[in-house]
């Protein structure tokens, strides 16, 4: 028995608890339990560079519920770390027009009001919106680029495509073909090129300019509330400055920054990674930030380029990966983790490790799901695996990581 002598001075007796378990006793498996900073040392690179700044510029992107609430599923994602990849999202010209105007870095996301599941495509009926931003040196280049962007596009097909006008945003360059339910329209804003590709039911022009000049009325002013990077700026890119990306179960011990596989991302970046955005941003409202680590392909699977139905794809999770959530506070983080698995089974916890819970998820095929969410102080750790043990230990694993970090 202790006493214990409070601030007033009246002695308390009781005998004294440990105010947190010890973590070394944890069946953690082969998974580390220290943070990332104790074992590897950032070094800058332009690849690096260039994926953090490709990370931050997603943080600026819409997402479909941004546009119109009824695009609420993503359908996919690209990095434009380089000029070559700009063919994923434009047609095959716009990779000598980037690389002449000395194009920095890009990010681009797909929605539509059909749920996609991974590698299937949406059907024909569907609404789909594809929107890309792209980061030039200057103002100057951007809009020289924009403007060389719409010309490639529309001499794809110069003898069917028509010049349409958007009443809300004239310095917008689109076209559409008469009879074709889609329309590309590209604009310079600043540093940046925005360039959206959209795809209807029907071919009506004025459903379409109505939805091209939803997207631009989003995503414009997101972007005048981001400063542009300059080559040397994006180079000095620090890894993790708020110290969150080292908490991460890493069982790979990645070092090298990739958008979907070592990143941090706020709430509007973390939703271009979840199918359904509107039940995502209900779920994770009281996240701050998001950090992945092998959790998402940074490109969608795809059999064709440079428009929107390549995107109709779905967004799946890589088989070995994990999400770590940094809350408000602790209520905050209790409140989140009491959502995700709303429905666990008991019998499946890791053993000892307080604050945490998992679930099969229903799949199908012979591959299974299990997935495990753990809660310290104010994180919420998500991890998952195809065998039950293996998910347990990166669970307690996480739990343990985020004990030694503090």
């Amino acid at each position: 028995m202790l006493l214990i002598a409070t601030g007033c001075g009246a002695p308390m007796t009781g005998t004294p608890q440990p105010g947190e378990i010890d973590v070394r006793s944890l069946d953690v498996g082969q998974y580390s339990t220290e943070p990332l900073d104790t074992y590897s040392e950032y070094a800058h690179s332009v690849r690096r560079g260039t994926a953090l700044a490709i990370s931050r510029l997603a943080n600026h992107v819409v997402t479909g519920i941004d546009i119109d609430a009824k695009l609420r599923y993503g359908t996919g994602v690209q990095e434009i770390a380089k000029p070559d990849d700009v063919k994923n999202v434009l047609a095959e010209p716009g990779v000598s027009i980037a690389a002449r105007h000395k194009m920095l870095f890009g990010f681009a996301s797909g929605s539509s009001d059909f749920r996609a599941e991974p590698h299937m495509a949406v059907p024909p009926d569907a609404t789909l919106t594809t929107v890309a931003v792209m980061q030039f040196p200057d103002p100057g280049s951007a809009e020289r680029a924009a403007a060389e962007f719409e010309e490639a596009d529309f001499s794809v097909a110069s003898d069917q495509n028509e010049r349409v006008q958007l009443a809300k945003h004239p310095r917008a360059h689109s076209h559409w073909r008469p009879g074709t339910p889609t329309i590309g329209s590209v604009v310079a804003h600043g540093n940046y090129v925005v360039n959206t590709f959209i795809s209807t039911a029907r071919p009506d022009l004025a459903d379409l300019t109505a939805l091209a000049e939803k997207v631009y009325t989003a995503q414009l002013p997101m972007l005048d509330t981001l400063a542009p990077l300059s080559a040397e700026q994006a180079l000095r890119l620090d890894l993790d400055p708020e110290g969150d990306i080292r908490r991460i179960l890493n069982p790979g011990k990645l070092d090298i920054p990739s958008v979907g596989s070592l990143a941090a991302y706020k709430l509007q970046g973390f939703l271009h990674w979840q199918t359904d955005r509107t039940a995502a941003k209900d779920l994770y409202a009281q996240g701050e930030r998001f950090v992945f680590s092998s959790a998402y392909s940074s490109t969608t699977n795809s059999y064709t380029r440079g428009i929107a139905q390549s995107f109709g794809k779905g967004i799946g999770r890589f088989l070995d990966g994990a999400i770590l959530i940094r809350a408000r506070d602790i209520d905050s983080a209790q409140a989140l983790w009491s959502k995700i698995l709303d429905a666990p089974d008991t019998s499946q916890a890791p053993p000892r490790v307080p604050n945490s819970k998992c679930a099969e998820l229903p799949t199908e095929g012979y591959v299974r799901d299990w997935v495990c969410a753990v809660r310290y102080r104010n994180y919420v750790g998500y991890v998952w695996s195809t065998q039950l043990q293996d998910t347990q230990q990166r669970a307690a694993a996480q739990y343990a990581l985020l004990a030694n970090s503090q």
